[in-house]
């Protein structure tokens, strides 16, 4: 039987494609925002679906854009994404650096003028599978104050590296550089919730729990300076190829018909340059198995690696149910668009 996640993402296809987005850059849309769901994100699930049709419609994110390399060298390719769809663009430049990568043994793909891309981990998952170890990174429009600062400075420029395992994927690290991100503020702004200490600011520089509040404000850096500095770094990286950074780049909120001209950036790198496949798989297990070895006596549950957490939401995203706010959105576009709602 078909479950509610396969008939939304389905739903959000024909959505995709009534607002005249070209198939493959909805279908490259919808399964990045069907794997956050599935992996608990719905930060960065289907609640995204309203404004990238948005922005499609005003043209923010080019219908049939064409990606494409404009510097090729060894080790090293820029690309232009054309203002696509930001999900289409990324899987575009992971392709090139898993390509690459195979062939050389590493790889890094940067791209200028793209658009919000969802999930990192998504993008390296892929790579993860095709048994490179991927990093993948972008920025946002500015979010993030800096430390002493007041105003949004910098974007919450996420950060995924993914390594391969024997049996499939390995330990996943996928994090924005902000203590809580956009999507998961709006998330509980949506659903009435207060967010925790330590998030965000309000316009005064005042610590606050009310997520509007906080999207008023300013997003604060995970670890204070170490965030900040991470996702300073990021800009730096993203902007050898021409990108803007993150405290010029179109806000994703903003006028949909601008595009937000982000940077993507897409490292591979080959685990069996050296050693072994199954060599660099024994490694990461092992190192795996020390950490999940480390509990204290008295632990009520062992200590996890990265990623695992959101294994454990995967294997239960049997049960995944739309959240109503999502779904009031969903069926609103809907009857614009001129698609049937599921019954």
């Amino acid at each position: 039987m078909r479950s509610e996640l396969d008939t939304v993402a389905d739903w959000s296809s024909e959505l995709l494609v009534a607002a005249d987005l070209d198939l493959a850059a909805a279908q490259a849309v919808v399964d990045t925002l069907a794997y956050a769901e599935r992996r608990g994100f719905s930060s960065h699930g289907f609640m995204r679906l309203g404004i990238y049709i948005s922005r499609i419609r005003a043209g923010g994110i080019k219908r049939r854009a064409d990606v494409s390399v404009v510097s090729d060298q060894p080790g090293l390719l820029i690309v232009d994404a054309g203002a696509a769809a930001g999900a289409y663009s990324a899987i575009e430049c992971v392709k090139l650096a898993t390509r690459r990568a195979s062939e050389s043994g590493a790889a890094v793909v940067i791209a200028r003028n793209a658009n919000h891309f969802g999930a990192a981990g998504f993008y390296t998952d892929m790579m993860a599978t095709a048994g490179l170890l991927g990093i993948a990174v972008c920025n946002t429009d500015p979010w993030m104050c800096a430390p002493f600062g007041g105003r949004p400075i910098l974007g919450t420029n996420p950060i995924s590296i993914g390594v391969p395992e024997a049996g499939g994927l390995g330990p996943q690290l996928d994090m924005a550089t902000t203590e809580g991100n956009y999507g998961k503020i709006a998330f509980a702004r949506d659903h009435g919730e207060q967010i925790p200490d330590g998030w965000a600011v309000d316009r005064r520089g005042n610590p606050t729990n009310d997520p509007d509040e906080g999207l008023a404000g300013a997003l604060l850096p995970s670890g204070g300076p170490k965030g900040f500095g991470l996702a300073f770094m990021v800009d730096c990286l993203l902007a050898v190829s021409g990108a803007r950074t993150s405290d010029r780049a179109g806000p994703l909120y903003g006028d949909p018909a601008d595009p937000q001209h982000l940077g993507q950036a897409f490292i591979a790198i080959s685990v069996d340059s050296s050693q072994s496949p199954f060599e660099y798989s024994d490694r990461i297990t092992a190192l795996s198995t020390a950490v999940r070895g480390s509990a204290t006596p008295g632990s009520t549950r062992p200590p996890m690696v990265p990623g695992e957490p959101e294994k454990e939401r995967l294997a239960q995203a049997s049960g995944w149910v739309l959240s109503e706010p999502t779904r009031r959105e969903l069926e609103s576009l809907s009857q614009e668009l001129g698609v049937a709602i599921p019954g």
